[in-house]
């Protein structure tokens, strides 16, 4: 039987998630909610995001792919009481506390959630654990050059902005200095590099604005550039992105280590539309095993990212 997918979201990564799940045999998308007016570009039923509700009997699982922001943390426990559901929360100050009070509501509801399931935080979650249980010191994680999905909504989302998107841009010194064990915390890490689209009389309130948002750029090294929406559209044609893991360690005979992993992609919303689809199997074994509650990445075993009939030729993997 196939697995009935829904998509909350009709955005970039809604969309990139609709490709993706419409090109699996083993999953049947039954419907796109939104709450703006929009129409699928593959006919895919779309219905207002309040109609959820109507197709508790209809869908499996519900991808949710608001912007961290302002929507995943409304919508995420308003569907998680009806639906198995999986999002892509990305603020990572916040994490604890969401896993903490949706692992409740999802066990009182008899649900699932797999939240913060992305590239980062996500796969990059299960590569910092492992490093650091190696190593026994914390990762360093880079992102970049590439366009940040969550901080171009956070953009978005500011008063007087029109338009807008964020590049991330490591600090090549930090990496070289990280690789070699010696970086320092004074060292910015990243430059926020946002362009946007205002009238000229808000621009002043936007940059102020921008540099205070919590979690996203404040106290981080960030410069705001106005662009008419023409060039803005040229920054957003591809959004690629980029991001590293680094560990550097002596182990107790003073030999020294160091251990790095990496992601180029073309697309940051089909790379991360990949990996939450990937995880709608896991949602499945989940509930076979009668498990309830929230998880991350972290919680959740390889093998169940696949079938049960393809778990016997894991091992070819070892």
């Amino acid at each position: 039987m196939k697995i009935n997918i829904g998509i909350v979201g009709y955005g970039n990564l809604g969309k990139a998630v609709e490709k993706t799940v419409l090109a699996n045999k083993d999953f049947n998308l039954v419907a796109i909610f939104s709450r703006r007016t929009v129409v699928s570009s593959f006919n895919t039923t779309v219905e207002p995001y309040e109609n959820f509700k109507e197709y508790s009997s209809k869908i499996d699982v519900m991808m949710l792919c608001g912007g961290s922001k302002s929507d995943l943390e409304i919508q995420t426990p308003e569907v998680l009481e009806y639906f198995d559901c999986i999002n892509t929360f990305d603020t990572h100050a916040k994490i604890t506390s969401e896993y903490e009070k949706l692992g409740e509501l999802a066990k009182n509801t008899n649900h699932r959630l797999i939240m913060s399931c992305g590239w980062d935080p996500g796969i990059f979650s299960i590569i910092r654990a492992m490093f650091k249980s190696i190593g026994g010191n914390e990762p360093i994680t880079f992102w970049g050059k590439g366009v940040s999905m969550g901080h171009s909504d956070a953009i978005r989302r500011v008063k007087g902005v029109i338009d807008g998107v964020q590049f991330t841009v490591p600090n090549k010194e930090a990496i070289k200095l990280a690789k070699q064990g010696s970086l320092s915390q004074d060292i910015p890490l990243h430059f926020r590099e946002c362009y946007v689209v205002s009238k000229k009389e808000d621009e002043k309130s936007v940059e102020e604005q921008i540099k205070k948002i919590p979690n996203y750029f404040k106290g981080q090294p960030t410069t705001v550039n106005f662009v008419s929406q023409t060039q803005l559209q040229k920054l957003k044609e591809k959004l690629y992105h980029k991001g590293e893991v680094i560990e550097s360690f002596s182990n107790a005979c003073g030999s020294k280590f160091q251990m790095s992993f990496a992601v180029s992609m073309d697309s940051n919303p089909e790379f991360t539309a990949s990996i939450m689809s990937a995880y709608i199997y896991a949602i499945c074994n989940l509930k076979e095993n009668s498990m309830t509650g929230s998880f991350t990445n972290l919680d959740i075993p390889v093998s169940y990212l696949f079938k049960s009939s393809d778990k016997k030729s894991l091992l070819s993997l070892c």
